[in-house]
């Protein structure tokens, strides 16, 4: 069952988890979701994007939307995305969630880097579908902690997990508090526990530095068609 009903607001940010509180003096402003968008597609590339970013207005690619959410917590003069409770899960769920249904999207392929990898794997494993509108789930350059720790993700949805080794500090064992990274749970369990809680392989990334591989060919692999 998905979390999408539970409706909840930002996260506060005395709820960070495994991170420090933002060093910035200004709240930044969130792009949010109108009730609908002019973009408009059934299918949807939503960009789940890493701490301290923000997200984006839709942009339209003829065969499918990208959408980029905004985090459900600040950080650091951005956003970031928290996700070690069921609420916190639930309001990045909702961040989303808005998105999709402003957008009108039916098929959904969640593509996360960095924080938002985590998230996306949080979300995954904890059974979440966005209303069965999710075909695929492409993980980029993760934080690998306790988040997928049992993981119950339906195994109908393709995952996908990319590494590029430039995450140096996320080795197995090391505390989250110690490096600053925002983690669900206290531990680094290291990216190959973390590929084995998805049932899935490590993909060695394109890239040897901590960046995003937006190309990545599953970012683009509908069901029964070609995004082009």
């Amino acid at each position: 069952m998905g979390l999408r009903a539970i409706t909840v607001p930002l996260v506060a940010l005395s709820a960070l988890v495994g991170g420090a509180c933002s060093s910035s003096d200004e709240e930044p402003t969130a792009v949010t979701a109108p009730e609908r968008s002019t973009v408009r597609n059934d299918r949807c590339l939503v960009r789940v994007h890493g701490r301290s970013e923000q997200g984006a207005e839709p942009v339209d690619h003829g065969t499918y939307a990208e959408v980029s959410p905004t985090g459900n917590d600040t950080y650091d003069g951005g956003f970031q995305w928290v996700y070690a409770t069921p609420d916190e899960l639930a309001s990045a769920t909702l961040s989303i969630d808005s998105w999709i249904d402003a957008v009108g999207c039916t098929e959904v392929i969640l593509n996360g880097f960095s924080n938002g990898g985590a998230a996306v794997g949080a979300l995954y494993c904890a059974g979440e579908t966005l209303d069965d509108r999710l075909v695929g789930v492409v993980i980029d350059d993760p934080v690998p902690d306790e988040a997928v720790e049992g993981c119950a993700g339906d195994p109908d949805v393709p995952v996908t997990l990319y590494w590029t080794g430039g995450l140096t500090q996320a080795t197995a064992g090391t505390t989250c508090d110690d490096i600053g990274f925002t983690c669900s749970g206290d531990l680094i369990i290291g990216i190959d526990a973390y590929a084995e809680a998805l049932d899935t392989s490590v993909t060695q990334s394109p890239h040897e530095e901590h960046e995003w591989y937006r190309q990545a060919p599953e970012n683009f692999e509908w069901p029964d068609a070609e995004a082009g």
